[in-house]
C-alpha cells in the first residue's frame, strides 16, 4: 500500500489523530484533529505541542511523563482529560478528551514517532455524571423509604390487636405509599399538589360518596417529603372515615379547607352528618404520625354529629421551585 493511500486513510479517520516526533513536535495531524483543536495543519506542524497548547507546569509535567513512557515503547492512555480550547471567537471552552498514545518504530527497531488518537468524551462524561447523581439520589430515597416502612410496621404493630388486623392495616399503608410513589414518579419527583394528594387517597374509598366531599383552598405544591407525609396522613383519615366516619353513613359528608397563614400550612378536615360520634379510647396510628414529624400540631374536636381535625404545620417556600417545605423540629 503506497504512502499516499496511508496518508489518505489517516486524514479521513473519524477520530482525531496526530503524530509527534521524539522532541514532541507535530509531524502530522488529520482533519478531525485540526477541527477538534481549532487549529490548521500549518499552525501545528513543526511546533512543540506544549508551545501550541500551554498549560500549568504541573499538568505539563504529568502529560510529558506519559508521552515519555510512550516514546520509551509503552502504549499509554489518559482518561477524560480536561482541555481548554480557544474558539475562533476568542471564547474558552473546556472539553474532556480520552487520549491514547502508541509508539511507532523505525526499520532499525527504535521508536521514531508517537501517534495519539483522541476522542471527545465530554458528552459521555456529562451523562455519566448525571447517571451517578441519579443513582446516588435513588439510593438515598430507597434507604429513606425503607426506614419509613420499618417505622410504619413498628407503629402499626403497637396499635394492632392481632396479626390479622396488623396485616390489613399495614398492607393498606403500603398501598398508600405505593400510590404516592407512583404520583411522585409521574411528577418527575418535583412535588405534588395538595388537593391532588387528598383526592388520590379518597378515590379508592369514596367512590360514589365523592359528591359528598367539598374542597376549598388555594393551589399549593408540597415538596417530596411533605407529599409523602400528607399522603400517609390522609390515608389514615380516610381509613378511619371508612370505619367510623362519613363514609359509613349516607348522610355523612366531608368538608376540607386549607390555607397558608403566618408561615404555617393550616388545614381543616370536617366530617358531619353522623350519629353518636365518640372520642377514641386510644391513640391511633394517624395521630402517631405527628410524633414522627414533630412540628405538626393537630387539634381534634369530637361532636355528637361529626368530627373536626385542625392541622397546623410550619412551612417555608422554596425560591427556586415554589414548593412548600415542612419545617422540621
Amino acid at each position: 500500500m503506497s504512502s499516499q493511500i496511508h496518508k489518505s486513510i489517516f486524514d479521513r479517520m473519524p477520530n482525531a489523530a496526530m503524530v509527534l516526533d521524539l522532541g514532541l513536535n507535530y509531524i502530522d495531524a488529520n482533519e478531525a484533529y485540526c477541527k477538534a483543536v481549532q487549529r490548521t495543519r500549518e499552525q501545528l506542524i513543526g511546533n512543540n505541542i506544549f508551545d501550541v497548547f500551554p498549560d500549568t507546569p504541573e499538568r505539563v509535567a504529568t502529560v510529558r511523563a506519559v508521552f515519555e513512557r510512550t516514546l520509551a515503547g509503552e502504549m499509554t492512555l489518559l482518561e477524560a482529560q480536561p482541555y481548554k480550547m480557544e474558539l475562533p471567537d476568542g471564547t474558552i471552552e473546556q472539553r474532556l478528551w480520552q487520549i491514547a498514545q502508541f509508539p511507532i518504530y523505525c526499520d532499525e527497531g527504535h521508536v521514531q514517532f508517537m501517534v495519539q488518537r483522541a476522542e471527545d468524551v465530554t458528552e459521555r462524561e456529562r451523562l455519566r455524571g448525571e447517571r451517578d447523581l441519579v443513582t446516588a439520589e435513588l439510593n438515598h430515597r430507597v434507604r429513606n423509604t425503607l426506614a419509613v416502612v420499618q417505622s410504619v410496621a413498628e407503629q402499626t404493630g403497637l396499635v394492632s390487636d392481632d396479626i390479622e388486623s396488623f396485616l390489613k392495616s399495614f398492607n393498606g399503608r403500603l398501598a398508600a405509599m405505593s400510590r404516592n410513589f407512583a404520583a411522585l414518579t409521574d411528577a418527575h419527583w418535583g412535588g405534588l399538589d395538595f388537593e391532588t394528594i387528598i383526592r388520590t387517597e379518597l378515590e379508592p374509598y369514596a367512590g360514589p360518596a365523592v359528591d359528598r366531599v367539598s374542597f376549598d383552598g388555594p393551589q399549593l405544591t408540597l415538596n417530596v417529603r411533605g407529599s409523602k407525609f400528607t399522603s400517609m396522613l390522609v390515608h389514615e383519615f380516610v381509613t378511619n372515615a371508612s370505619k367510623y366516619g362519613f363514609l359509613t353513613d349516607p348522610n355523612g359528608r366531608l368538608d376540607l379547607r386549607w390555607w397558608v397563614e403566618d408561615g404555617n400550612l393550616q388545614a381543616e378536615w370536617f366530617e358531619s352528618g353522623l350519629k353518636n360520634v365518640k372520642a377514641p379510647e386510644k391513640t391511633g396510628f394517624g395521630f402517631q404520625l405527628f410524633d414522627l414529624v414533630g412540628n405538626i400540631k393537630i387539634t381534634p374536636t369530637f361532636e355528637p354529629d361529626g368530627l373536626k381535625l385542625r392541622l397546623s404545620v410550619p412551612v417555608t417556600q422554596s425560591v427556586e421551585s415554589g414548593e412548600l417545605e415542612i419545617v422540621e423540629a
